[in-house]
């Protein structure tokens, strides 16, 4: 019987008795990685907006970088709403792919900069045009 009684005592699953430093040393870790989470999440979602506002500013014939500035700008002093904020104003005023095209000008539809209005070829994106 009392060899019963070692071998139950040795394999308590309702042992309570623990580590206090180590609790300890487990909750800090768990809202030190909760924290970088907040933190890294909303600075990788603004660093994909700011590439993509910018791309898009170029394409478009607009000055991507006051965009961008505007976008940084904003997230500083209104944090993730002045992203969305600007987000919203960029897709309301954007201008279509090309914007105006003057006279003796065309837009490459991919890129969307000026090319000569005779070439095949874009020369900044190597988009292939059919024949004009």
């Amino acid at each position: 019987m009392t060899l019963f009684s070692t071998i139950a005592s040795a394999s308590n699953p309702w042992n309570f008795t623990s580590n206090p430093a180590g609790d300890v040393a487990t909750f800090l870790g768990i809202g030190l990685a909760i924290c970088a989470i907040i933190i890294i999440v909303p600075i990788v979602i603004a660093i994909l907006v700011a590439i993509w506002l910018y791309k898009d500013a170029e394409k478009r014939g607009k000055e991507g970088m006051i965009w961008v500035v505007l976008l940084i700008i904003a997230s500083i002093f209104l944090s993730f709403i002045g992203l969305i904020i600007v987000l919203v104003v960029w897709l309301a005023v954007r201008p279509p792919i090309g914007g105006a095209v003057k006279m003796g000008q065309r837009h490459c539809p991919n890129c969307g900069r000026v090319i000569p209005e005779d070439a095949l070829v874009c020369p900044y994106c190597g988009k292939r045009f059919d024949q004009p």
